[in-house]
Order: structure tokens, then C-alpha cells, then sequence
């Protein structure tokens, strides 16, 4: 075996066949009645995994014990992995909720304030980013790859965004909801994951929210398709578990009751003790391993009882399609099934698999304002409550003994002592006022902060200035949403991994044809829509428009661009969709033949047309008049050679030239008009001579 490589475990079906022995009063067998069984096809073997509710039914229990102990050791082993990122998340969430908490320092009770700098931040960007993924009843489109001349390609991608987005807003009733709960933990804890199945109970594709505590991978894992192992941390209720046992999902096993207590999200909740429905812990662990033993670990699904250490259920995680040969018919690689999808706010400049987020970003800001405001608010009940010292011959208290005496508002108490004797023994502390370098430093951090989560006034709604031009607020919002653009490709890039995901499931899952309704229209959706792979799916919406403001401007450009050569309907619906207008079908015209075109272009058109035939016309009317001198000095020299020889022929025949010279110079700058009339010439010119 390979180093690093574990040892296979027995194959299923796959013991060395024994020969029969014969019984007592039996003849002998001859050795050729003696034939071990042939080895089974290693496909057959894999083929009958991939249709196996549960593989662990086929596994002998000293197998069984052995992997769920591996798969308990290796979940804990990635816990201690990412034991520091989980404190820093713990902290992070506790400043983000704004947990209350005891204070005994310099006092019992002493002010314990927490300033929502993450709060905020982490509201700015969920208020920015849910609308802009979430655009009413389009949330997802097919992109066609390829040519399409037929335009089939097309209508079969609209059959598809159509009955996608009926899905994810109808069908999936809970994904805008998960969704919203993802994108608001997201700028806290960093990353954020979606778990896309299928569930065969109700039919129906699933895309849960799951938070990064409760999916454990291995620190320094690249991601989640090139980590050995991600183990999902489920809780199950106890109908839960009783279901799946009924329905064969899981080894019916004595669970007891639960001793893993489900810790609390925050401070804020306290842990339910003694209850007898609480739910039992899990753990998912979507691995490797080798159980036909041919050396090449298939991948699985494994799911272990933490309380008990048991294991409960184990399915194959490949599609048939997935699965390589080479000649010899050996496997060379199995594409495993990926579940996961992983939504990122900011890489971790450390390479670790979780992400970073506001929370470890500002969390060491905030925590020297929160130090900061309790301070000060400490300073300040010290200098409002005072306090000193008081003679022993003072005694202000009713009956001699001494002790407090409380005031209610404008009322006077008297007194057996003189205010001279009372100033001399009384002393009062002078305690100083808060510190104005603490209120500096508080402006300071406060700053920082909002300058690192770029929640500027001008982003909250605020006006910064009251003459402000429009230009330069559009400049400051532009720069302030450079960082949130850079998050909104990375959580777009998470969202077209989701909806590959739900196709596949459409694809694999989906009846041969359904039926569904858009607008009040039905509508039809074959399974083979989703088997070509020159579609793809992608978001609806643009992560380069992150702001109402920015997509408003671009549509207001491409408004002033009517009439001038564009598609006039594209310009005008991409408007009335920037504008948020609701029912644009019922605002845009039918479709027909295209417009007539505007008449002043038309006549414009004509008139150029017209000026240039009446310079064309002018061009040939003077060539003509050129044709004819030459004809008129041929005539000339004809008739003076038959009158006279002499002196006289060669003057003609100087002038002819010069003027064949001239008329060929025009004739040859004269364009296709011009060099037409030149052919013309040299015709009349052979003719004559």
C-alpha cells in the first residue's frame, strides 16, 4: 500500500470462495466439480452502492467499528485544527450581538458598554447586498455557450431561468429567508455555507444555510473539493431518528439519550438542560475510503451517533458518470459529489479555509472604543457621586450615630452645627472630569473603524456637506463601494456554484415533464432541458452595480441614446428595469415590424441624394463640352491637312496634345464617374482618329 493511504477495508461480496466439503454418506467431489465462483465485476460492485440506501447493512460490524471510530477521530482532530479561529469567532459574534455582560472592575456593576461599530457595518452590508441579489421574481438566468443560429439554444436557457426562479421563490420556500440569514452572518464570521440536496420526502430540492461551526474542515484545507474530509455537525430530534430508522436510512441502534448539550448561538441564550426531547448530535463526514479493496478509495457518506460513537449510515457520493477507467478496466479517478457551497466575505491572508470578516477585522478597534466609552462614563460617575472625608465631631444623622442622609429635591434639613463648623470638617475629594485625550482617541477609533467597513455618512444616507455637487457625492460613493464590490463577486461566485448545484438535481431528479405557472401563464419544463452542457446558469443580478445610484446613471446614458442606431426596446426595458418600475410587459409596446423611420432623417437623406446627382450631372454636362472641342480641333486638322501642308499642322497638332493632356488629367481625378467618362473619351477618340 501507498504511504498515507489506509488499509482497505474486506470488499462487499467479494470473500475468497471456499470449496464445498462433502458430508459423511456423500460421494466424493472430483476436482472438477470443484470451480470457485468468479470474482465479481468491480462496476457491478459499484453500481449496486450507488443505488444503496444505506451500505453499512452490507458491512460486516468489526468494519463497521472501525470506521466510525476513524470517523470520530478525524472530526476531532480538524476541531483542534481550527480551535483559534473559533475563539476569535465566538468574541467576534459576542461584539456583533451586542452582548450584556458583568462588569467588576474598578467597581461591581462598573459601566460595560459595547459601541455597534460590527453591528453597524454588518447592517450596511446586508441592507446593500439582499436587494441587490434578490431582484423581485428574477434571481437566476441560463447562459448559452456556443452558436445558435436556430435560436433553440435560447428558448430551451428561458425554459430554464423560467422554471428555476419558480423553484427557488415558490418551491423552495425558505431559500430567500436562508439566504438573508446567510448574508447577514457573513460580514461577522467571515464564510458562510449552503448545503443543496435533494430530499425525496417531500420531492423537492433543498438549500439550507449552514454556519461554520457546525461544518468542521481542516484548517489549512485549500477548499472544500480538494479537502479529505468536511463533516457536518447535524441535529436531529428524536421523531427525526425514528423516522429514519423506520424508513432503513439508519442502523436501528439503542441511541440512548442525548449527553451532547446544543451550545447556545450566543450569550444572550442559555443551554436547555434535562430535556427529554432535545436533540442528538451527528456527524456527517463526507470522506474517502476503500471498501472493495482495490486500492483506489471510492468517496463517501458516513454518519456517526457522537454520543454513542456509533455508526448509523454510510452512501456512496459519485455519479456514474464520474467514474474512470483505463484499458485494463481499473478505476483511475471517481468525481465525488460536492454538497457544500462556500459563500466568502475576504480570503484569510493566513491560507486557512475560513475566511475572514468584519468581526476579525474591527473586533480589536472595537474593543479599545468599548474600553474607551466605559472609561469615561466610569470618570464621569466618580466626578458625578464624589465623596470625602468627614470629621469625628460631625454627626448629621438623626439620633447622633453618624450615617447617610438623603435629600429630596429643594428640601433642607436642620441641623445642630454651624456652617463653619460643618466646612471645617467636611473634605471633599477633588476628582478630576473625564479626560479629554480619552474623548480624542474615542473620535479616533471611532473613525478608523467606519473608514475599515467603509461606512462613511454619505453610504448611511447622510449629507456630508449642504453644498456638495451631485459629481462629487457620486465620486465618494463610487470609492466608498469599491469594497463592497470586490465582496459581492466573491458571494456571486458562491451563488452561480449553488444554482450548478440545483441543476444538476433538475437534471437528475426532475419527472419527464412538469408543469408550472409564471404570470398566470402555464408553462412546461422537460427533464432533458437540463442535460445539455452548453447551458449554463448564473445570478441575476450585477455585482458591478452595487448601488441604486449607479444603476440609474447607466440607464439614464442609455435613455439619451434612443433613436441613434440601438435597439431602441432594449434601451427602453433595461431603463424601466433600473427604475424598478413593477409590470414592464404592460408599458413597453407589442412587438411588430419595426418603426417608420423619423421623416426629417428621411428628408435630410433626400436632399443630400439630390445635391448629389446635380453634381454629378454638372461633372458629365462639362466633360461633354471637352469631348466636343477635341472633336471640333480634330475636324481642324483633318480639314487643314486636305487644304494645305506646312507650318500650320504642327501648331494644330501642339494644341491637340496640350489639350489631351488637360482633359486626361480631369478625366483621370474624376472617381468611378469620372474614369467611366474616361473609357467613354478613348472610345469617341479611336472613332474619330
Amino acid at each position: 500500500m501507498l504511504q498515507g493511504i489506509s488499509e482497505p477495508f474486506p470488499a462487499i461480496g467479494t470473500s475468497t470462495p471456499q470449496a464445498p466439503r462433502p458430508q459423511s454418506g456423500t460421494a466424493e467431489f472430483s476436482r472438477e466439480d470443484i470451480r470457485p465462483e468468479p470474482p465479481p465485476n468491480p462496476a457491478d460492485i459499484l453500481n449496486a452502492r450507488l443505488s444503496s440506501t444505506n451500505i453499512a447493512t452490507e458491512l460486516e460490524q468489526t468494519v463497521i467499528d472501525e470506521i466510525a471510530q476513524r470517523v470520530v477521530r478525524d472530526y476531532e482532530s480538524d476541531e483542534l485544527s481550527r480551535e483559534n479561529w473559533l475563539a476569535r469567532n465566538e468574541a467576534a459574534m459576542k461584539l456583533a450581538t451586542l452582548v450584556i455582560e458583568t462588569k467588576n472592575f474598578p467597581w461591581p456593576n462598573a459601566a460595560n458598554i459595547k459601541y455597534p461599530l460590527l453591528a453597524t457595518a454588518c447592517v450596511q452590508f446586508s441592507s446593500r447586498a439582499y436587494p441587490n441579489i434578490i431582484q423581485g421574481t428574477n434571481i437566476v438566468k441560463a447562459k448559452v455557450t456556443g452558436q445558435d443560429p436556430a435560436g433553440l439554444k435560447a428558448a430551451r436557457g428561458m425554459r430554464i431561468s423560467e422554471h428555476m426562479n419558480y423553484q427557488i421563490t415558490e418551491e423552495m420556500e425558505d431559500w430567500s429567508e436562508e439566504m438573508d440569514d446567510l448574508l447577514v452572518a457573513l460580514p461577522i464570521e467571515g464564510c458562510e455555507f449552503k448545503k443543496t440536496y435533494f430530499d425525496s420526502t417531500d420531492g423537492l430540492n433543498v438549500s439550507e444555510h449552514v454556519r461554520p461551526k457546525d461544518l468542521v474542515v481542516n484548517y489549512r484545507a485549500k477548499s472544500l473539493k480538494k479537502a479529505s474530509r468536511v463533516t457536518h455537525r447535524i441535529w436531529l430530534y428524536p421523531n427525526d431518528v425514528v423516522g429514519r430508522v423506520r424508513k432503513k436510512i439508519f442502523l436501528d441502534i439503542d441511541f440512548g439519550y442525548p449527553t451532547t448539550i446544543q451550545e447556545p448561538s450566543t450569550d444572550n441564550e442559555s443551554p436547555a438542560l434535562n430535556d427529554e426531547d432535545a436533540p442528538h448530535l451527528f456527524l456527517e463526514q463526507h470522506r474517502w475510503l476503500d471498501l472493495d479493496g482495490d486500492g483506489y478509495q471510492e468517496p463517501y457518506v458516513c454518519t456517526v451517533h457522537k454520543d454513542t460513537g456509533k455508526l448509523v449510515r454510510i452512501v456512496a457520493r459519485w455519479d456514474v458518470e464520474g467514474i474512470a477507467r483505463n484499458e485494463k478496466g481499473e478505476i483511475t479517478k471517481i468525481t465525488p459529489v460536492h454538497y457544500f457551497t462556500r459563500f466568502k466575505f475576504m480570503p484569510s491572508p493566513d491560507g486557512g479555509f475560513y475566511c475572514m470578516g468584519f468581526g476579525t477585522l474591527q473586533s480589536p478597534i472595537n474593543e479599545v472604543i468599548n474600553s474607551t466609552i466605559n472609561q469615561l462614563l466610569d470618570a464621569g460617575t466618580r466626578q458625578n457621586t464624589a465623596g470625602g472625608f468627614i470629621g469625628k465631631g460631625v454627626n448629621l444623622a438623626k439620633g447622633g450615630g453618624g450615617g447617610p442622609i438623603k435629600f429630596a429635591p429643594g428640601e433642607y434639613k436642620q441641623i445642630d452645627y454651624s456652617g463653619d463648623d460643618i466646612r471645617k470638617n467636611v473634605f471633599d475629594l477633588k476628582i478630576p472630569e473625564p479626560s479629554r485625550v480619552l474623548f480624542l482617541l474615542l473620535g479616533s477609533m471611532i473613525g478608523a473603524g467606519k473608514e475599515l467597513a467603509s461606512v462613511s455618512e454619505v453610504l448611511t444616507g447622510e449629507q456630508s456637506g449642504s453644498n456638495v455637487p451631485a459629481t462629487t457625492t457620486l465620486a465618494l460613493i463610487e470609492q466608498g463601494l469599491k469594497v463592497f464590490s470586490a465582496i459581492y463577486v466573491r458571494v456571486h461566485r458562491g451563488l452561480k456554484c449553488e444554482f450548478k448545484k440545483l441543476k444538476r438535481l433538475n437534471r437528475l431528479f426532475l419527472d419527464d415533464e412538469v408543469y408550472f405557472t409564471v404570470l398566470d401563464n402555464p408553462r412546461a419544463i422537460k427533464r432533458t432541458d437540463y442535460e445539455d452542457v452548453d447551458l449554463d446558469v448564473q445570478p441575476v443580478s450585477n455585482p458591478d452595480e452595487v448601488s441604486d445610484i449607479q444603476r440609474l446613471i447607466k440607464a439614464q446614458i442609455l435613455f439619451g441614446l434612443l433613436g441613434k442606431g440601438y435597439n431602441d426596446d432594449a434601451i427602453r426595458r433595461r431603463h424601466l428595469e433600473a427604475l424598478r418600475v413593477p409590470d414592464i410587459e404592460e408599458l413597453l409596446p407589442p412587438k411588430g415590424p419595426p418603426p417608420p423611420p423619423d421623416p426629417k432623417i428621411v428628408l435630410e437623406s433626400e436632399k443630400i441624394s439630390l445635391e448629389r446627382d446635380k453634381f454629378e450631372l454638372e461633372i458629365v454636362m462639362a466633360r461633354g463640352k471637352l469631348l466636343k472641342m477635341r472633336a471640333d480641333t480634330l475636324a481642324a486638322i483633318a480639314r487643314a491637312e486636305a487644304a494645305e501642308a506646312g507650318p500650320q499642322i504642327e501648331m494644330y497638332k501642339s494644341e491637340l496634345a496640350a489639350l489631351e493632356k488637360m482633359t486626361s488629367g480631369m478625366f483621370a481625378g474624376g472617381g468611378a464617374t469620372g474614369g467611366q467618362m474616361s473609357e467613354n473619351g478613348g472610345q469617341n477618340e479611336r472613332e474619330w482618329q
